[in-house]
C-alpha cells in the first residue's frame, strides 16, 4: 500500500541510514530536505533558505503518493506542528501515514555529526546540537496516534 513515511529526528541520528533501509524494503522515493538544500548550494544551517524552500519541496509529495508512489519523507521535523502539517500531505491520496521517530541520545548525535564532516559539520554540532536540541519537541503516543502506524527507532 502507498505509504508517507515521515522521518522525525535530531542531525546525526540517524535518519538517512534508517531511509535507506526503508526503502530497500519498500519502493519508493526518498525526499529529504537536507539534499534539496544542497542541491542548491546552500547551506544546512541558512535556516532562512530552509524555511523558504520547504514549501517548494513538499509540494512534490501529494503527487508522488496520489500516483501510488510511497514516499519516505525526511525533514527532521522539530515540531508537533510541522509534523502534522507533513502528514496531511496525505490526505485525499489514500496514502497511508507512518511516523518513525528515530531517536538517539544528543551526544551521540554530535559525535556522528563530526565524524561526517562537511562545510557545517561544526555549526551542526555546536549551533543546532548543543545550543538548540532542547528544543526538538519529541513526538508522544498521543500524536503517534494519529498516523496510521508509529515507531520508535533507536538510531
Amino acid at each position: 500500500m502507498t505509504t508517507l513515511h515521515l522521518l522525525t529526528g535530531l542531525p546525526g541520528s540517524g535518519k538517512t541510514h534508517y531511509a535507506a533501509q526503508l526503502l530497500a524494503r519498500e519502493s519508493g522515493r526518498h525526499v529529504a530536505m537536507d539534499d534539496a538544500v544542497l542541491a542548491r548550494g546552500l547551506s544546512l544551517v541558512d535556516y532562512e533558505a530552509r524555511f523558504a524552500l520547504q514549501p517548494e519541496v513538499e509540494a512534490t509529495i501529494p503527487p508522488l503518493l496520489a500516483s501510488g508512489v510511497t514516499v519516505v519523507a525526511e525533514f527532521g521535523s522539530w515540531s508537533r506542528e510541522e509534523r502534522d502539517r507533513l502528514r496531511a500531505l496525505a490526505h485525499g491520496t489514500g496514502a497511508r501515514t507512518v511516523l518513525h521517530f528515530v531517536d538517539m541520545p544528543v551526544d551521540v548525535c554530535i559525535a556522528r555529526v563530526l565524524q561526517r564532516g562537511g562545510d557545517d559539520a561544526q555549526a551542526l554540532a555546536d549551533t543546532v546540537l548543543r545550543d538548540s536540541a532542547h528544543l526538538y519537541e519529541r513526538p508522544t503516543e498521543d500524536e503517534g496516534a494519529a498516523y496510521d502506524a508509529f515507531e520508535i527507532v533507536r538510531g
